[in-house]
């Protein structure tokens, strides 16, 4: 035995030094694995970008070509041909008066030829003395542009292109311009200018190759014209701030304010909205403007992943060559020691052997060894996905596997040819067993030698049959899914038709026997806890309803006209008594620039608005709350983005909270529910609502200093001919309104204390009512009697208030008469205001009744006249 070698039962072990070298080269096998992976990291990428930029420089170039030809040479020439015309220079000299005929035929013909937006003709003075015109359009004629580039620059003798925005039409175009001249050659007497529409590089980049986007530039960087419509009129290029300011006063760009891209195009690579893009810059025959282009480029993660795996591969198989060669030492060390450890050595070396055949027998996926189109080897697994004994498929040719020849042929033409250049993976192939059915299967192949492929190919082949199973199963899932949803949503209306009729019996009752003469110690020590309890209660079912429709994707938003200011007014005036009794300032402020009128959903902003006001109220122990509305800054011709926000001093949000306040069923601190009550849902609703309308929310807050809530809405102007919302939001009291005057009203009820509290209503205000309890017997009265307004609820036995309304509406026709039908119902979900009027219904009332709102649309529908004349038409029929 060797000195520094240990002898155990087993043989003799290596020494120790053979151990440090064995470590060393392990060592450097897995740093030599790592630098690979990093190299391939950064080399895929910078392969990846230099072919993007080849491929992304002859377009730009050619794109770049197409606009100086197209645009550039082409406007140039025809603004030459019209500084020729002998109606241009007679106009210039003052030998004609201005917009003469002659001149204006040209200049219209001009612009009817070229398609842009103006061509017009200035004297030596800079003033237009010809101007084309089109019908709404106003002439530029008498306007004097002598501070205009493409004037002084043409008055010099040497035509000039100058894009800009238009000081008088404020529209962006591309002025081309060239001198005009009289006898004297020498020296212009004018200058002819056309402008281009707004439009015309839009046109051209719209013929861009899907993903690409390109900017015009100004020799500054300012963006003239782009794709998108965010980046005009900002810096691509770093402007110092002396030069910023005297671009902004060459009114050039008009008044706007050139903020910076979040990128800068002096970088060959720039990021926007996560995404990576190459730049390619070319210059425009325009003095010192280019065009410029950006071509997404993802990271090509899949080929470093794939060189990863060969590399880690490489790096494995180097590894067990290592591992086999220090083996092979230590089984040589073994022979030496005597024939019992050779032979252990080689009974290891055959169960190595059986192991790797037992995992080819016994692998999960078919393997097959191809050579000269017959299969030369496979493993069992292949015969039993296809049915076969592992013998039958050798020598045998492997074409049998497919559905026929066309299918095998289409497959040897398609990924045959690909394994000289790569491996081919995944391919879905249906293939077939040898009772003549098809199975799906996916198809991996890779060639033994990609320079010699009669050396043979092998292919991993996979029965999908159970995978497309289980999409199968998806789908249907994902059908019974949408069915489930459908049915949620009739739960839900369902659901609030039956609990707002019982609530609208206990409100109704509570605010009936509160206008009685009842003791006051009994109206306001119980029934005023009953009413307030009630609508406690309405307020908290309201909010679970709001949450499950928010849930469901079931909310729809109405865009009708509505007063800002009297929004807000009527959001903060129920809050002011919750103030005084707190000792609060409650303040509201809105910015001048907030248009009157705009196009929304009132009921949802005010939902909002009620949230976060009674919110800071409800959290705010001394102070203030403030509502401030203002207008974000963007171009007032599109539709105002108003941004809301309610500021209070109150306790605050610690910051370990902070990502739960918009949670569904949460409050900063759990200890808040019992201190100040609430379902923990309002300002979840109100994040579900903000978004829905196109909104975001947010917040700033500091524990002991207050909180203040943020949210945006696009909201556009209305205009002023429409007529405002009225909010239709129920109020849990009644106020005194004028008396009816006798008018008859018919009830259409099923609920029995519905019917009482309605009549109850109608007749204290001074209204003759007649009650029924179906839509039979409510087409029934209305035929037999004289009836000023009917109020019909919808779900009631025998015949509906639809199919009753419809049966009124269609008699109608023959009389030509009309009776106001209001809608009385519990049906409070989006959609069913619709739904009511277009069934028929002039006006749509939810539950709980507003006795206001009902005494309010009865004054609207039955004039003081028109009771009197209906009266006056019973009595004489009786």
């Amino acid at each position: 035995m060797q000195p520094g070698t240990v002898e155990t039962t087993q043989g003799t072990i290596h020494s120790l030094p053979d151990r440090k070298l064995l470590r060393s080269r392990l060592f450097a096998i897995a740093t030599a694995t790592v630098l690979a992976a990093l190299f391939v990291y950064f080399t895929c990428d910078y392969v990846a970008l230099l072919f993007q930029r080849r491929q992304q420089q002859p377009l730009t170039e050619n794109f770049a070509r197409e606009l100086n030809t197209f645009i550039v040479r082409y406007y140039t020439d025809s603004v030459r041909n019209l500084a020729t015309r002998e109606e241009t220079a007679i106009v210039c000299a003052g030998a004609a008066p201005r917009d003469n005929p002659e001149l204006l035929r040209v200049l219209n013909t001009a612009r009817g030829v070229l398609d842009v937006a103006l061509v017009y003709v200035m004297d030596a003075g800079g003033t237009v003395v010809g101007c084309s015109t089109a019908p709404g359009e106003v002439s530029l004629t008498g306007n004097t542009y002598d501070f205009r580039p493409y004037f002084t620059r043409a008055m010099a003798g040497t035509p000039w292109i100058f894009p800009a925005i238009g000081v008088t039409t404020h529209v962006k175009g591309v002025y081309f311009s060239a001198p005009v001249y009289g006898l004297d050659k020498n020296k212009p007497i004018g200058t002819a200018v056309i402008k281009t529409k707004a439009t015309v590089f839009d046109e051209y980049f719209a013929t861009l190759p899907g993903g690409m986007e390109a900017l015009l530039l100004s020799p500054d960087g300012i963006v003239f014209s782009s794709t998108k419509q965010h980046w005009l009129f900002r810096a691509a290029l770093p402007i110092a701030p002396d030069r910023l300011d005297e671009i902004k006063g060459s009114r050039q760009f008009s008044g706007q304010s050139l903020a910076r891209l979040p990128f800068s195009l002096l970088r060959s690579t720039v990021s926007y909205n996560g995404i990576r893009a190459t730049v390619a810059v070319r210059s425009l025959e325009i003095g010192g403007w280019r065009i410029a282009t950006l071509t997404p480029l993802p990271f090509p993660w899949l080929a470093v992943v794939f060189l990863w795996g060969v590399i880690l591969a490489l790096g494995s198989l180097v590894t067990v060559i290592v591992l086999n060669a220090h083996r092979e030492q230590q089984l040589t060390g073994q022979v030496r020691a005597g024939q019992d450890a050779s032979n252990r050595a080689h009974a290891a070396h055959r169960d190595s052997v059986l192991e790797l055949e037992t995992i080819f027998s016994t692998s999960l996926v078919g393997i097959v060894l191809v050579r000269d189109g017959q299969i030369a080897n496979t493993n069992k697994r292949m015969g039993e996905m296809f049915g076969y004994d592992r013998d039958e498929l050798i020598d045998t040719e492997v074409r049998q596997l497919f559905s026929g020849r066309r299918a095998f042929r289409r497959f040897v033409r398609r990924h045959l040819h690909q394994l000289m250049d790569s491996n081919i993976e995944q391919v879905e192939y249906d293939l077939r067993k040898k009772d003549g059915t098809l199975i799906p299967c996916t198809l991996s192949g890779k060639a033994i030698d990609r320079a010699n492929l009669a050396r043979g190919t092998v292919w991993v082949v996979e029965d999908i049959s159970r995978r497309k199973a289980a999409e199968r199963e998806l789908e249907q899932a994902r059908s019974a899914a949408e069915a489930a949803s459908v049915a949620k949503g009739q739960f839900l209306a369902n659901m609030s038709h039956e609990i707002r009729t019982p609530m609208n019996g206990i409100i109704g009752l509570a605010n009936l026997l509160l206008h009685t003469g009842m003791p006051e110690k009994i109206r306001k020590g119980h029934l005023e806890l009953i009413r307030r309890s009630a609508i406690r209660l309405m307020t908290i079912i309201n909010d679970i309803l709001d949450f499950s429709k928010l849930e469901a994707g079931r909310f729809e938003l109405e865009q009708r006209p509505f007063d800002v200011r009297g929004m807000l007014r009527e959001v903060m005036e129920p809050m002011a008594p919750t103030a005084r009794r707190k000792g609060l300032q409650l303040k509201m402020d809105v910015e001048s620039a907030v248009p009157g009128q705009v196009l929304g959903d009132q009921t949802k902003v005010m939902q909002i608005l009620t949230n976060l006001v009674d919110n800071s109220l409800k959290f705010t122990r001394k102070g203030f709350v403030h509502l401030e509305v203002r207008r974000e800054m963007g171009n007032r011709d599109q539709s105002p983005l108003l941004l809301f926000r309610v500021a209070d001093s109150g306790i605050g949000i610690l910051p370990a909270y902070w990502d739960k306040v918009f949670e569904s069923f949460s409050q900063a601190d759990s200890s808040h529910s019992r201190k100040f009550g609430g379902t923990g849902l309002g300002l979840s609703i109100s994040k579900g609502l903000v978004e829905l309308m196109g909104g975001r929310i947010w917040f700033e807050s500091e524990p002991g200093k207050g909180t203040c809530f943020f949210f945006t809405l696009p909201l556009a102007v209305s205009a002023e001919n429409l007529p405002l919302q009225q909010d239709t939001a129920a109020t849990c009291y009644w106020q005194d309104l004028p008396q009816g005057q006798g008018g008859r009203i018919l009830v259409a009820e099923d609920e029995y204390i519905n019917t009482v509290l309605i009549g109850a209503l109608l007749t204290q205000a001074g209204y003759r009512v007649t009650t029924v309890r179906s839509g039979r017997e409510a087409v029934e009265a209305w035929r037999g009697g004289v009836f000023d307004c009917i109020l019909m609820d919808i779900q009631m036995p025998e015949m509906d208030g639809y199919e009753a309304v419809a049966r009124i509406r269609e008699a109608e026709v023959v009389t030509g008469e009309h009776v106001p039908i209001i809608a009385m119902t519990a049906y409070a979900m989006s959609g069913d205001r619709h739904k009511c009027l277009l069934a028929g219904m002039d006006e749509y009332i939810a539950k709980p009744i507003d006795g206001t709102l009902v005494l309010r649309l009865l004054r609207q529908f039955l004039p003081t006249a028109g009771i009197q004349q209906s009266v006056a038409r019973e009595d004489k029929a009786s």
